[in-house]
């Protein structure tokens, strides 16, 4: 089987749009991996809520924690994972490091965003409004183009230009953006929806992958050809509901609720061992384990 980076150059080089797992931790992508998903996206928000507990709007995580957490995510899951790395660390020079060792812990992909994190709430009106100058996050994509040890790995450029800029100047950082080296540019936002695909597509000749695609747009084979639109990635509702059931869980039992009322609201004894690789393992222990179990 061709390795995860060469498996998502296969997928971005058909003519047709595939969807990503939105997956959060290693066991939503071992879920991901089991249930057949091709494509894993790791979203920075929501990787930040489910392993640290800790909002995205103010920079209380570093590169560190994701790397980290990519490990792990690699470890139970074979599919391509896209990382969203957020600006990658800072400048150009940490973006270098974070490309080289996200790619170490294993994605095949890694976005680069080109806004910065506010320092402290009430600072920016939105997460993603405190842009950095075009000249900037050239340097940065071409930082994290060079960094790279294995051509394989796409290197992402996201934006929110079109959501926070003219027109027109969203516009020619795309075109920029696509000069810079970078394989593929990232919309987490598409101000005006579908209409804006072909105007993107104007400008630029890399695949799109974009965040919150309607349907019916997905369904357009004609417009996602014409666009180059290759992954669409999903809002994180399985985070919400794991959070949701959790919660109700918990409040359920902190209340002395009885434990038989929740017998049929939790996954089966057979599903918990198929994601947890019991048979596997099994299988390893009967060809390798030399030594009396006690």
């Amino acid at each position: 089987m061709p390795v995860a980076p060469d498996r998502f150059r296969a997928i971005l080089a058909r003519d047709a749009c595939t969807n990503a797992a939105p997956i959060f931790d290693p066991l939503s992508a071992r879920i991901a991996d089991m249930t057949g998903w091709e494509v894993c996206k790791l979203s920075g928000s929501f990787g930040k809520f489910a392993n640290l507990a800790v909002p995205d709007g103010v920079p209380l995580a570093n590169a560190s924690d994701l790397v980290d957490l990519c490990w792990r995510i690699k470890r139970v899951c074979d599919a391509p994972l896209i990382v969203d790395a957020d600006d990658g660390g800072g400048n150009a020079l940490t973006v270098a490091r974070t490309v080289r060792e996200l790619e170490m812990a294993g994605a095949a992909a890694i976005e680069i965003e080109d806004n910065l994190v506010p320092a402290a709430f009430g600072r920016a009106e939105r997460r993603h409004a405190l842009m950095l100058s075009e000249e900037e996050q050239v340097g940065k994509l071409e930082a994290a183009v060079a960094a790279r040890h294995r051509p394989e790995t796409v290197i992402v450029a996201r934006t929110s230009a079109l959501s926070e800029l003219p027109r027109s100047e969203a516009l020619r950082r795309i075109a920029a953006y696509s000069r810079s080296g970078a394989e593929a540019l990232m919309f987490p936002e598409l101000p005006g929806g579908a209409a804006d695909l072909p105007e993107i597509a104007a400008v630029t000749t890399l695949p799109l992958f974009v965040l919150g695609l309607p349907s019916d747009t997905f369904r357009d084979r004609a417009l996602i050809a014409a666009s180059r639109l290759r992954i669409r990635f999903l809002p994180h509702i399985p985070y919400r509901m794991a959070v949701q059931a959790i919660t109700a869980a918990l409040d359920h039992l902190a209340q002395g609720g009885d434990l038989e009322g929740l017998g049929e609201r939790q996954a089966p004894e057979g599903l918990l061992r198929k994601v947890d690789r019991t048979a596997e393992t099994e299988r390893w222990q009967g060809r390798f384990l030399r030594s009396p179990t006690p």
